[in-house]
């Protein structure tokens, strides 16, 4: 818009980690013309969706986007806070199926193709059945855990991981992980 630009669209999670939405800026009048029209009525966002693009809004303009904002808390996370958050997890759980690796996350698809963060996860090699068949069963345990598949590993990537969480997962992997080694299948229902 500075550069002269009339009109910009732009996603408002995918952009700025806030709520999912389309975001149009740009010169008033033409601003303006644009929530005359009939569609506007269909595509007008609600009172949530507002609310809660301005509280985003807000926490770049008070310079706390890295601190409030989710996408931006990732982000910033850096590899030692992740060694010791994995290390913290495992520890304890005696398997040779569990292991903290390297691993690379995605930041997004629309925003930033192809973009990547060096990372640290926890990976499982199951004991029995597929690796599709444990992160299955992750998915649907509660809470559920989105994992994802490489090298016939699941990993769990720990810049997709809530600190807050930490101890939920360390709970959710002791259960899985006691219950592959006596070779009881888990049901994700029990955790």
């Amino acid at each position: 818009v500075r550069d002269g630009a009339d009109l910009v669209c732009f996603s408002g999670d995918k952009l700025l980690g806030g709520p999912q939405a389309g975001v149009i800026v740009g010169k008033a009048e033409l601003v303006g013309r644009l929530g005359d029209h009939p569609f506007m009525r269909a595509l007008r966002p609600d009172k949530g969706t507002i609310a809660a693009l301005h509280a985003t809004l807000d926490a770049y303009e008070r310079g706390e986007a890295e601190r409030e904002i989710p996408v931006w808390q990732m982000m910033s996370l850096t590899l030692d806070e992740m060694e010791q958050r994995g290390k913290e997890i495992l520890s304890g759980l005696e398997s040779t199926t569990a292991s903290l690796v390297r691993s690379l996350a995605t930041i997004g698809g629309g925003s930033l193709p192809g973009e990547t963060l060096e990372s640290r996860a926890i990976a499982l090699r199951p004991l029995q059945g597929s690796p599709q068949q444990l992160a299955a069963e992750l998915r649907q345990g509660e809470p559920p855990v989105i994992a994802h598949i490489e090298d016939d590993r699941v990993l769990l990537d720990l810049r997709t991981v809530s600190p807050d969480d930490d101890a939920s997962l360390r709970r959710i992997l002791s259960e899985l992980l006691d219950r592959a080694s006596r070779g009881v299948s888990a049901d994700p229902r029990d955790w």
